[in-house]
């Protein structure tokens, strides 16, 4: 387990001064970048290797958003190896000790090279360990898309500034740019996401977004294929 407290900065804000989903999201993604090099896997290491960890899949659940100024406390653990993935759990804390938020995440441990996953190596299962799972309901972990009722927005090529220290589009910029076609000041209570594919530079994505009672879609295509899935509860 890991954890590192912080103060919920301006710049990670939303309008209405309190913690944005995509501010949040990095707060989880950074958790798991400092919990690697804590257990000396750090991703700068895995890159010289030729290998980095995958997001799959995110669930995030949001009781309370925190405010500008609060301080919070961000924890994360592995909870179980199967297969090629890696299950990984996170909370998020007021300075109370008041759950804010929590989440459930999948990894896969990719090859650059090849470009595929492979096994997980059992230094990096030693490395983390497996520690009690966090309580959380069951969801699909697939998104099912709908067939007719969405609308197709503008493409738009990724550019540099969507791009991760792998080279590819990071799992929160795939969050920010679906929050750009949901009504402004939304505040989503969960969100699912399920990345398929990956995003490079010059790729052009193709916006799909439904709407209906409480729920919002958006996913991206690249060539009519689907690279990512998002779902918003609010």
């Amino acid at each position: 387990m890991y954890e590192f407290s912080s103060r919920v900065r301006y710049s990670e804000c939303a309008p209405d001064y309190s913690l944005s989903l995509a501010g949040l999201v990095n707060y989880l993604q950074d958790c798991a970048t400092f919990h690697a090099e804590n257990v000396g896997r750090s991703g700068q290491m895995l890159k010289k290797e030729g290998k980095a960890w995958m997001i799959t899949n995110w669930r995030i659940r949001v009781d309370r958003y925190p405010r500008h100024g609060e301080f919070i406390t961000t924890r994360t653990w592995g909870h179980g190896f199967k297969g090629l993935e890696a299950l990984r759990n996170f909370t998020v804390k007021d300075a109370e000790g008041n759950l804010l938020a929590y989440a459930d995440s999948r990894w896969c441990y990719f090859d650059m090279e090849e470009g595929r996953p492979i096994r997980i190596p059992d230094v990096e299962m030693e490395a983390y360990g497996i520690e009690e799972a966090f309580p959380m309901d069951r969801a699909p972990r697939h998104i099912k898309l709908p067939d007719e009722g969405y609308e197709e927005k503008q493409p738009f090529k990724v550019r540099t500034i969507h791009l991760d220290a792998n080279g590819h589009v990071n799992n929160e910029q795939y969050i920010s740019m679906a929050l750009a076609y949901l009504p402004a000041g939304l505040k989503a209570r969960e969100i699912r996401v399920e990345y398929l594919r990956q995003a490079h530079l010059g790729d052009v994505l193709a916006p799909r977004v439904y709407r209906r009672d409480g729920e919002y879609i958006v996913w991206l295509e690249i060539g009519g294929s689907v690279c990512c899935v998002m779902q918003f509860f609010v």
